[in-house]
């Protein structure tokens, strides 16, 4: 069998970082969108589209951009980059060996560049004058993620977590460390998510609870806190030592000297990256207006001296999205979701016609169900209801139904219809362990969650009959956190008696169990990662076990459904698992490879397969 390739069904931009200068007199904003690869937008803000554009070879992601004397500093998947307007973009290698993914950027008063990188929690130097990196190894034992970071009078402020919130202080010359201990009320907490130091004050918004706690550092003691603050900064000062950042879903100014509040008449709905300041601008010519570039590409401007703004759309072209989910919908169409940069296609198989829409975020699991579509998305495993039939309209259509967010819960990958009720599996949230079987009744809209029934696991995997459902883990919780068991267990769970029924390892030494099946004997399989096997619910045991691919459990740094996927059709299973589609008789027990480039897995009504590449989507008659 040949696979088709259909194309590339969602197009998107994700811009989270960015740097404000001037170049000849002029201003620029230097913005970089997540994608395959990333991409390097120079704009001018009183322009109508981008002046430049640079692909960033070898990077999917960025978070941090910084501008300094030597360049423009861009942090991408382990890499950094250097643009300057004489040579255009420069690849400066690799920050530090192992580690793929970076965070915020910062640059002292030397012009030296330091990032914050995961899975192990580092902070590297990039010196521009002898073009070196330094490797200052983990800030905090234990804790994967060095989030934000600030450098202020020799010293490199770094924002630490997930498991913890912590403040490191790091002595960017000797490499010592200290740290500044953070409020009572930050127990419980997981992250620095964002840091910024203005005018000897250090702000720290800390996650989960999204909370704006602000620091002296020549008094060494906590002042105001801030509820409901979202972004990744705030804002370098005005004339008046005033900084703003988004709070309520507004653009806010706060006076560092009395700690007052001005509410703007900019409503933001969406967390604000990086700001900077505008000179000339034609809003006000006379006086500074401050900016910044949203996720999609387009820009607001904001004069403080009238309290007016407008919004500017450059008309950006996204990049290709990674296929993150794909089902089959009520409508007998295909739906794709996208990673990252989100997005939601639809594909008809009948008449070949791919449309894709914007406005919805990472979807991780979907699910078709009473002529709707329910969608999980990432983070705070945010639960929506799309009608297909009526129009596309984000914040109705889809509708958010509820959010996992207070229970700790990010990533709703496993779905499962159990009788009328739906099944959600959660992986929990960032530095936590612990997973979640959420049951909703989409009739009455009655919700029950229930965490932990899978010991110091993940909810990966879900399948259901007969008043039985049947949930698979995976022994890695959220990022940020080292698994605690080796073996991913099995569960039975009574729908009626709304109990656990039974729950074990099928299988010793498999970590994640990434799909299950049941057959039309009854009998359930299950796939890990390279390994299929087959279960007897009235047994309760593994009956026999089938090595598929080879695998490495000590190579991954977590495995939760990873794009495996597994469907059972008139005596043969059809899985994606390593990345090979396979095609196995439950009879014969013989395996086929049916492709060795694939990733997700969905059927339609013809019996017609589908599977992702990357960007694109495939299909296998």
């Amino acid at each position: 069998m040949k696979a088709l390739r259909i194309g590339e069904p969602l197009n998107g931009l994700a811009v989270w970082a960015s740097a404000y200068g001037t170049w000849q007199g002029v201003d620029r904003i230097y913005a970089v969108s997540s994608g395959s690869p990333c991409i390097l937008f120079v704009l001018d803000p009183s322009g109508e589209q981008a002046v430049e554009r640079y692909a960033l070879e070898g990077s999917d992601h960025c978070w941090g951009v910084v501008l300094t004397a030597s360049g423009v500093y861009i942090g991408g998947s382990g890499i950094l980059y250097r643009y300057t307007h004489e040579n255009g973009v420069e690849n400066l290698g690799e920050m530090i060996p192992g580690e793929f993914y970076t965070w915020r950027l910062a640059a002292d008063a030397q012009g030296r560049i330091y990032g914050g990188c995961y899975p192990g929690g580092k902070v590297f130097q990039y010196d521009p004058v002898t073009g070196v990196f330094r490797d200052y190894g983990a800030m905090i034992t234990g804790e994967q993620y060095a989030r934000s970071m600030e450098a202020w009078k020799g010293k490199l402020y770094v924002g630490v977590g997930t498991q913890s919130p912590h403040i490191v202080v790091l002595d960017t010359e000797t490499g010592g460390r200290s740290e500044i201990g953070l409020p009572d009320d930050c127990q419980g907490e997981q992250l620095v998510y964002d840091l910024n130091i203005v005018q000897g004050k250090l702000f720290a918004r800390i996650t989960p609870s999204a909370r704006l706690y602000i620091y002296d550092l020549e008094l060494q003691e906590w002042g105001d806190t801030l509820d409901h603050v979202s972004g990744l900064s705030v804002s370098p000062p005005d004339e008046l030592g005033n900084v703003y950042f988004i709070k309520d879903d507004h653009l806010q100014r706060y006076d560092i000297r009395t700690g007052s509040l001005f509410v703007t008449s900019l409503a933001m709905p969406e967390p604000a990256g990086d700001y900077g300041w505008l000179n000339n601008h034609d809003l006000n010519p006379k006086a500074r207006c401050l900016t910044g570039v949203c996720r999609d590409g387009s820009c607001w401007i904001y004069d403080p001296a009238t309290d007016r703004h407008m919004i500017k759309d450059f008309g950006l072209q996204g990049q290709s999205v990674h296929l993150q989910t794909m089902t089959s919908g009520p409508d007998d169409a295909l739906y794709i979701g996208g990673y990252f940069a989100g997005g939601l296609a639809r594909f008809d198989p009948s008449t070949g016609k791919i449309i894709s829409y914007r406005g919805i975020g990472q979807t991780e699991g979907m699910l078709a169900g009473s002529g709707c579509l329910y969608l999980g998305v990432y983070p705070r495993a945010n639960i929506f209801k799309y009608e297909p039939n009526q129009e596309w309209k984000p914040g109705e259509n889809p509708e958010l139904l509820f959010s996992l967010q207070e229970e700790e819960q990010d990533r709703p990958f496993a779905w499962a219809w159990a009788g009328e009720e739906l099944a959600i599996g959660t992986v929990p949230s960032y530095g936590r362990h612990g997973g979640a079987l959420t049951l909703y009744n989409p009739a009455s809209g009655a919700r029950e969650v229930f965490r932990h029934l899978l010991p110091q696991q993940s909810v990966v995997s879900l399948a259901s009959r007969d008043q039985l459902l049947f949930a698979g883990g995976s022994v890695w919780g959220g990022l940020g956190i080292a698994p605690q068991r080796a073996d991913a267990s099995l569960m039975i769970w009574d729908m009626k008696k709304r109990c656990k029924v039974w729950e074990d390892a099928p299988v010793q030494g498999e970590r994640a169990i990434s799909a299950l099946v049941l057959d039309d004997v009854g009998h359930l399989w299950g796939l890990t990662a390279g390994l299929l096997f087959r279960f007897d619910p009235q047994l309760k045991q593994t009956v026999k076990t089938y090595s598929l691919f080879p695998m490495d459990w000590n190579a991954v740094t977590h495995f939760w459904r990873s794009g495996n996927e597994l469907l059972y059709k008139d005596g043969n299973l059809y899985g994606v698992s390593m990345n090979r589609m396979f095609k196995f008789d439950v009879l014969s027990e013989e395996l086929e490879v049916l492709d060795d480039d694939a990733r997700l897995l969905t059927m339609d009504r013809e019996g017609d397969l589908y599977f992702a590449r990357t960007t694109e989507l495939y299909r296998m008659r």
